[in-house]
């Protein structure tokens, strides 16, 4: 009877397969973990804006009649012409923190991770502020989806009411 020493190929071959498996599932793990990450990111700079816009305009929404507007990338909002020299009612200072602010989340969706397609919708009645927002999510980035302040399929949403005095 003759001894085997070593290992034979097919040996090789399934330890192989086994490796190349691990690693398969290591990468979408990795993959997986990223789009989290991503989305976090997203909703992060969502609250971060939707906050700051809250907070901006109960500051300057006093006594004002009720609105409700639309943003999106595609829709600019007009900067009135406010400054130390030209003073401003309430309802052009209301529209100058408005575009300010959207310029604010303009400038963020040129960065490592933007808000896909954000569409915001801004409600003012009585002393409530309603925010809703609305982005495309990465996953989906594809999509073509109409435009909505609701979450629907790839888009998550955030909504926002806060009470200004």
């Amino acid at each position: 009877m003759r001894l085997q020493r070593g290992v034979s190929l097919l040996e090789v071959l399934i330890t192989l397969l086994i490796l190349k498996l691990g690693l398969l599932g290591v990468l979408a793990g990795q993959t997986l973990a990223l789009q989290y990450v991503i989305d976090a990111t997203q909703r992060t700079t969502a609250v971060a804006l939707s906050a700051t816009l809250v907070q901006e305009l109960g500051a300057v929404l006093t006594d004002h009649p009720a609105f409700s507007l639309e943003l999106n990338a595609a829709s600019l909002a007009e900067m009135p012409d406010c400054s130390a020299e030209v003073s401003c009612n309430a309802t052009q200072l209301r529209d100058y923190q408005l575009a300010r602010w959207q310029q604010l989340w303009q400038s963020e969706t040129e960065r490592a991770a933007p808000l896909f397609s954000p569409q915001f919708c801004l409600q003012f009645a009585g002393s409530s502020v309603q925010l809703q927002a609305s982005w495309q999510q990465r996953a989906n980035a594809e999509d073509t989806t109409t435009l909505s302040c609701e979450a629907g399929p790839g888009r998550s949403a955030l909504a926002l009411t806060a009470r200004v005095p």
